[in-house]
């Protein structure tokens, strides 16, 4: 195996930044929010587009089939008539600040971002308006930059059912805060979320009630 020059260096150095370049400028722009669109068009079919834009797939109330094209969209759907139910975003590059399109969703089920590096706590306070609606009962955020600050906006989500926070990049302190010095993250959520099934090791459910 030959050596690599100086040049090699640069010529790979300068590869590596442009691809970094590349892709920062393609998650910016997907993950950007159109605030005159969520306006114009409502909740749900801007947060369709934004999954679908970053490559992820949705359902709608009236279908079971998933769509995993932004260009399959419906694009004739009024968005009075569209109801998005679930998400899969699973290894896909939606990042905290994308989140912001699903802050308003009141008929959203199930959510999946596993595996999603751009994901951190930022993330956690768009969920409410989903849970306060009720409607959200199943959310997947393992393998993400999930930390245990972020476990008290996790908390106040009431509706869930399952709650997958597994392999979680910034779960490497389970202690909270102060306030809760005697407690640790599961029991925390235990306590919170009574009815809840709380997976907090890929393979080991935690609590499960039903």
């Amino acid at each position: 195996i030959r050596q690599l020059t100086k040049l090699d260096f640069k010529r790979t150095g300068c590869r590596n930044i442009n691809i970094n370049i590349i892709g920062y400028a393609r998650r910016w722009k997907n993950n950007r929010i159109d605030e005159q669109r969520m306006k114009y068009m409502g909740a749900d079919k801007p947060a369709a587009e934004w999954i679908l834009l970053c490559g992820g797939k949705v359902k709608m109330s009236d279908s079971n089939k998933w769509i995993t094209s932004f260009w399959d969209f419906p694009q004739d759907v009024f968005s009075s008539d569209f109801r998005l139910t679930h998400i899969n975003a699973n290894n896909t590059e939606v990042t905290s600040t994308g989140f912001r399109y699903i802050k308003n969703l009141t008929y959203i089920r199930a959510a999946s971002f596993a595996n999603c590096q751009y994901v951190d706590d930022e993330a956690l306070p768009h969920l409410h308006g989903s849970a306060d609606s009720g409607s959200l009962k199943v959310l997947n955020l393992s393998k993400t930059k999930i930390s245990a600050l972020g476990i008290r906006k996790l908390a106040e989500l009431k509706s869930l059912k399952r709650l997958d926070i597994s392999d979680c990049k910034g779960m490497t302190d389970l202690s909270l805060t102060s306030d809760h010095p005697e407690l640790d993250v599961l029991d925390y959520l235990k306590s919170e979320l009574p009815n809840c099934t709380i997976v907090l090791y890929a393979d080991k459910v935690l609590k499960e009630k039903v």
